[in-house]
């Protein structure tokens, strides 16, 4: 924090993982930066978290969707809420588990992908996970860039349990993310549910909040699930500084 301070610059850019850290060290008073803007890329920028930053900086926050196969896909808009396709350089279409496109305002299963800009490795409608939305309302900064709501997430981070039972992860961010002492957490699947780490800015009582998870299992369709949550002092993350919140067996 030390360091951050001392630099007090006016833009802030990061992970939305570690910006949920950053905006509970300034709640407690032991980050003292204000940033006018902010960014956040690589990521889901889950809406707790943005929500968080605005509340305690006043400051807009904008997410930029980038893929390894296809560069930057999608940069967020100061004047506006979602991102801007790079429609000049990509086709993006999200579609439906078979593959039919979806409309506005519905999430897909998955999105194909054809750069425009590649002569060397051209991709044509290559298949990535993601789950997107559409945003069909015009934007205030006048962009007619097609526009997509935040990603928060890809389908690959379900977990999928015996009898064929699904559990999408909005599950478990419905949940954790309405705790406010809860700054940053990981779901780790098990054969009969969940063990979940959370770094807490306060007292937690992880007992109900794993009985509410579990009830919402049920819910979901999973037999006796299994939940327990941990609290931990700091959550491993990979060796890019990312926050991999899900972990499937």
């Amino acid at each position: 924090m030390a360091g951050l301070n001392a630099v007090a610059g006016d833009n802030l850019a990061t992970y939305p993982s570690m910006l949920g850290r950053l905006a509970a060290e300034a709640r407690a008073g032991r980050l003292e930066i204000q940033p006018r803007r902010i960014l956040t890329m690589a990521e889901p920028l889950l809406p707790e978290i943005r929500q968080a930053a605005e509340d305690v900086w006043w400051a807009p926050v904008a997410n930029m969707w980038g893929t390894s196969e296809a560069g930057v896909t999608a940069i967020g808009c100061f004047k506006g809420s979602g991102m801007h396709l790079t429609d000049d350089l990509l086709i993006v279409e999200p579609v439906d588990r078979n593959g039919a496109p979806v409309p506005a305002g519905v999430r897909s299963h998955k999105v194909y992908v054809t750069n425009l800009f590649n002569p060397v490795m051209p991709l044509i409608r290559y298949e990535i996970t993601d789950e997107v939305t559409l945003l069909d309302d015009p934007c205030a900064c006048g962009s007619v860039h097609r526009r997509i709501a935040d990603i928060e997430g890809r389908n690959d981070d379900t977990f999928n349990y015996p009898d064929e039972v699904s559990v999408h992860p909005h599950l478990f961010r419905s949940i954790l993310g309405r705790e406010p002492a809860v700054s940053e957490y990981q779901v780790r699947q098990t054969p009969a549910g969940a063990d979940i780490s959370i770094c807490a800015e306060g007292a937690v009582d992880t007992a109900d909040l794993a009985r509410k998870l579990q009830e919402a299992m049920a819910r979901a369709g999973c037999s006796d699930p299994a939940v327990t949550v941990t609290t931990v002092e700091q959550i491993p993350r990979l060796m890019t500084g990312k926050l991999k919140r899900f972990l499937t067996l």
